[in-house]
């Protein structure tokens, strides 16, 4: 897998890039069906992995809750390594980031057809504390995906200074919950009134493309507005002799 000198030149420029079929669709089709068993309760996972709909309105096949977020597939089955240590996605990584890389997280994203929240502007390092230029994430996209279809949307050169700005907490609405406490899962989002979209960019995809973005770019997603769910696979990698704050 060789990124084009004009993938890297962007990346380093406007702080983010895509590849058309990083993954081929064949390969990501045990993934994309091993989530709707998620989705179905067909699993013995610990409830730490999880973030889902109201557990007191929505109700999966088996009566259990309905998973919205998966965080760190990998750590329970191949299925996910196979795709979160795709040589392919390391290949990438590893050229884009300039050195030996290592993986340091991964989360399935489950744009649900019936509910799903959009997400709004925020930089991946207000959650992770990356330090700068030491970190890339990778959105893989799993479905087809664009405008009210979960489309990812990026603000070129926002990573530039290489700062994090100031952001606030919020809650979706409906609210998401950890699966474990029961608690409404906060997040975080760069204030609307401080946001230009002017120069927004937004990527369709089709399944096995991927978005390659620095942990200081401003992205968001588009909610599902599609009628089916929408699977995504967000990875995230960092340079092997690199260490957070």
């Amino acid at each position: 897998m060789e990124m084009t000198p004009d993938q890297k030149t962007q990346y380093e420029a406007e702080g983010y890039t895509w590849v058309r079929g990083l993954i081929s669709p064949e390969e990501l089709a045990p993934v994309r069906a091993r989530l709707m068993e998620l989705l179905d309760g067909e699993h013995d996972w610990p409830d730490t992995h999880f973030q889902v709909l109201d557990p007191g309105t929505y109700k999966n096949k088996k009566g259990g809750p309905v998973p919205i977020g998966v965080q760190r597939p990998s750590k329970q089955e191949e299925v996910f390594r196979n795709i979160a240590d795709h040589g392919n996605l390391q290949a990438a990584m590893a050229q884009l980031l300039g050195g030996p890389v290592k993986r340091f997280t991964d989360q399935a994203l489950i744009k649900n057809k019936v509910i799903d929240g959009q997400s709004f502007y925020h930089q991946d390092s207000y959650y992770w504390k990356i330090k700068p230029q030491l970190g890339c994430n990778s959105w893989i996209a799993m479905d087809t995906v664009g405008a009210n279809a979960s489309a990812l949307s990026i603000l070129p050169r926002t990573h530039e200074s290489w700062e994090l700005v100031e952001h606030e907490r919020y809650y979706d609405e409906p609210n998401f919950f950890n699966q474990r406490t029961g608690e409404p899962f906060m997040r975080w989002r760069i204030p609307e009134e401080t946001v230009d979209r002017s120069q927004e960019v937004q990527l369709p995809m089709e399944p096995g493309d991927a978005a390659f973005f620095t942990n200081y770019t401003w992205h968001r997603a588009d909610p599902n507005e599609s009628g089916e769910h929408i699977v995504a696979y967000a990875i995230a990698y960092q340079l092997a002799n690199g260490s957070g704050e």
